[in-house]
């Protein structure tokens, strides 16, 4: 069946129009109003997650943060509900873009671009004054409203992934962000501020006004998180011919490592860049910037006036005391085209149980198979395991194994020999770009690098977790040892996604 025939013509009172978005964990739609004369953008939670008490807390926790806020330029929540178990929020229906959408269609002119920047820093340092930070601040969250004969209306969206004081601990369930945007104190799992929100805005400067990341290599899981964690970020003169070095300054410190090197709020930033530009259209002999934005190849989304709820779900601040089996630091990186993640735009696929099918080979090196099988987690009893088929090119051994006979064990899983590092990778960039990216149990997001408490400073590989169609799967490499492993659940809460990550941290 067609998204059109599957669209249900009423919800919870309100008549559908269209479907905005839809995804893996829900969808988005155009809808009339049941008692005013207005259209308004339903976020609708998939019926498979609306029966999860955590997912359900999470839905409504991000209502509850997003209506709290009074300001211009924050999407305004107008209603939230529960028809026969479905959970629903009712919110503002901005007629017009994104910036990441107008940014895809064209350069965006310095002038409009500090326009963007400056009314969402307006929104961030109210946020901020009210203990809100909102922790996904990116241009496809940047709402355009068309206002004849006035500058165009921005809007800040997206607040499920906002924290507050007072967010319950809903740490184990699924939540996504957007790597390109992270600040290192967000990857590396430490305590969040606003200032996260000032680095994010400062990346979000650095791409609306070059149409670039300001890292390199932003498609690369590690070199991505490597280059917030370490790199400084890169010049904006060196793209953009007008550009003094008091804007290549001002992107330095939005983007400094150490919070407390940064622009204290929003609003500085803001002021700080307006300056810059000023400065550089002062200098005497300005020089127009590039015609066409050199994004990234891939689609925007579509819809002009899709309100960019396709975000993620909240998450509570890190206990520095927690104690977990493993230490863990990563962001999640579900890209779409272009290292973008979108909570309702990723479609849920099935996932892949072999990332090495694609060319299958039942023939195995014997001492290939002795190396895996010496490299597999504890807890298997003999003759659970049988040989795989492989991608010669990239593997040289594998088995599935299963079920493990420990309570909330994997009852199937897939562990694979790689033939070097490099292969190493390419299978667990398959296996991540099968499933619908989240945030592992404990708050750990995904995919990231994962350690052992005995020695936390040292990586011993990337860890991811997912869903594909609600059924949940832990994957993972040891680098040491060129394994792959993959883990799943037969259904979304059989094992859950908690008790899958409990038995990977204990047997890895």
């Amino acid at each position: 069946m067609t998204p059109a025939e599957l669209t249900p013509a009423h919800i919870g009172g309100y008549r559908v129009e269209r479907v905005l978005a839809t995804g893996g964990m829900g969808a988005v739609y155009l809808v009339q109003s049941p008692t005013l004369p207005r259209r308004e953008a339903l976020k609708v939670l998939s019926a498979d997650l609306a029966g999860d008490p955590r997912m359900r807390t999470r839905f409504t926790q991000e209502a509850d943060i997003t209506a709290g806020l009074d300001h211009p330029n924050i999407v305004r929540v107008h209603s939230r509900g529960d028809t026969d178990g479905q959970l629903w929020i009712a919110m503002e229906f901005v007629d017009g873009t994104d910036a990441e959408t107008a940014l895809r269609a064209g350069a965006i002119p310095p002038q409009r671009a500090l326009h963007i920047i400056t009314e969402v820093a307006r929104a961030l340092d109210y946020a901020h004054r009210n203990r809100v930070v909102h922790q996904d601040i990116k241009p496809s969250n940047f709402l355009l409203g068309a206002r004849p004969g006035e500058q165009e209306r921005v809007v800040l969206s997206d607040f499920g992934a906002a924290l507050t004081p007072e967010s319950a601990d809903l740490s184990g369930g699924p939540m996504t962000a957007t790597l390109a945007y992270a600040a290192p104190e967000v990857i590396a799992g430490k305590t969040v501020d606003g200032r996260a929100d000032v680095y994010s805005l400062g990346c979000t400067l650095f791409r609306l006004l070059t149409g670039r990341y300001p890292f390199p290599h932003h498609d690369d899981v590690s070199a991505t998180i490597n280059a917030h964690l370490d790199q400084a970020p890169r010049r904006i003169s060196d793209y953009l011919s007008w550009a003094g070095p008091q804007l290549d300054d001002v992107i330095a410190k939005a983007l400094a490592k150490d919070p407390a090197q940064r622009y204290t709020t929003a609003g500085e930033l803001a002021g700080a860049a307006r300056r810059a530009l000023d400065a550089a259209a002062a200098a005497p002999t300005p020089r127009t910037p590039p015609s066409a934005a050199q994004t990234s190849s891939g689609s925007a989304t579509s819809g002009a006036a899709v309100v960019d709820f396709i975000g993620h779900l909240p998450r509570t601040q890190p206990v520095a005391s927690k104690r977990r089996i493993l230490a863990a630091a990563g962001i999640a990186a579900a890209l779409v085209a272009v290292g973008l993640v979108a909570w309702l735009a990723l479609p849920a696929r099935e996932p892949t149980h072999n990332p090495t099918s694609s060319t299958p080979s039942a023939i195995t090196d014997p001492a290939a198979a002795a190396t895996l099988a010496a490299a597999l987690p504890t807890g298997y009893p003999a003759g659970s395991c049988t040989s795989a088929g492989i991608n010669a090119d990239l593997a040289a051994a594998a088995v599935t194994c299963g079920p493990a006979p420990d309570t909330g064990g994997p009852p199937t899983a897939t562990y694979t020999l790689a033939r070097n590092h490099t292969a190493l990778q390419s299978l667990f960039a398959q296996q991540t770009a099968a499933a619908t990216t989240v945030v592992c149990p404990g708050n750990v997001q995904s995919p990231g690098p994962w350690h052992r408490v005995a020695n936390p400073t040292v990586p011993v590989g990337m860890v991811f977790c997912g869903l594909a169609h609600g059924r949940p799967l832990v994957a993972w490499t040891t680098d040491d040892k060129l394994l792959m492993s993959t883990i799943e659940a037969q259904a979304s809460d059989s094992p859950t996604l908690d008790q899958l990550y409990t038995w990977w941290a204990s047997h890895s």
